[in-house]
């Protein structure tokens, strides 16, 4: 039977092949998510929507019993919205994990922010944010124009 090792918890499970490494976790009492994530976590599944899990980053330190991280995987934990981060290989998503084998898991790790990137991404944004409200002018001069106000 495959084991799971917490190293921070010092906590050992043993599971059945084919487990979900967040699932196991978290009917054991072992906390995968920052206080802040607790309350605003969501792992929603709406027909073709999907909101995947995000803030349940764990650091592999041994394991060779686990599926392999996918590139949408990789993207989620680089960051979605403002800030990226750096990623290792030993990254992963506790909830896209299956274990297959005994795996050492380290919850919660640190993750460093990746100054050029996060530059990339906010200049990204600000163009973006600017031709939005451009055309939104543009829009609103249109209307008044439709109804002589101008």
């Amino acid at each position: 039977m495959p084991a799971i090792h917490f190293l921070n918890e010092h906590t050992s499970l043993d599971v059945l092949p084919g487990t979900n490494l967040r699932k196991a976790a978290l009917k054991s009492g072992i906390h995968l998510y920052k206080p802040l994530h607790r309350v605003f976590h969501v792992n929603l599944v709406l027909g073709p929507l999907k909101f995947p899990c995000g803030a349940d980053i764990i650091e592999v330190v041994d394991g060779k019993g686990i599926n392999a991280r996918t590139p949408a995987e990789e993207d989620v934990i680089a960051g979605r919205w403002l800030l990226k981060r750096k990623v290792s290989a030993n990254h992963r998503l506790a909830c896209q994990v299956v274990v297959n084998g005994d795996v050492t898991v380290k919850t919660m790790p640190k993750l460093e922010v990746d100054p050029k990137a996060t530059k990339a991404r906010i200049g990204f944004l600000t163009v973006v944010g600017g031709f939005l409200l451009m055309m939104l002018a543009i829009l609103a001069l249109i209307g008044l124009d439709l109804v002589k106000k101008l």
